[in-house]
């Protein structure tokens, strides 16, 4: 039987596009919290990288983050293959940026 955390990583090389964690959460039946900390683990593991618009920030007004008119899009997965031009190295296992 395969672990539901090896199941999150099934399901997104089984897609041929990104994944959102609340399609994902709602099709496994599990909380969009705990599949979110699925998806955090592939993703420290260089397995899964996380795709798409990030949230525009609006310098209008000098309400930022809080501005009404700033649609906030969906996060996004996809599966990490080799040989992909975007990859990222896993990140070292002492959590330190730039290390290695």
């Amino acid at each position: 039987m395969v672990s539901q955390l090896r199941e999150v990583l099934n399901r997104f090389e089984d897609q041929s596009v990104p994944v959102s964690i609340s399609h994902l959460a709602h099709e496994m039946g599990l909380e969009v919290g705990i599949v979110r900390d699925m998806i955090g683990y592939w993703v420290r593991k260089g397995r899964l990288r996380e795709v798409g618009v990030q949230t525009a920030t609006c310098h209008t007004c000098g309400v930022h983050g809080a501005c009404p008119f700033v649609v906030t899009l969906p996060v996004y997965y996809e599966v990490v293959r080799a040989g992909d031009d975007t990859s990222v190295d896993a990140p070292c296992a002492c959590g330190v940026g730039g290390c290695g």
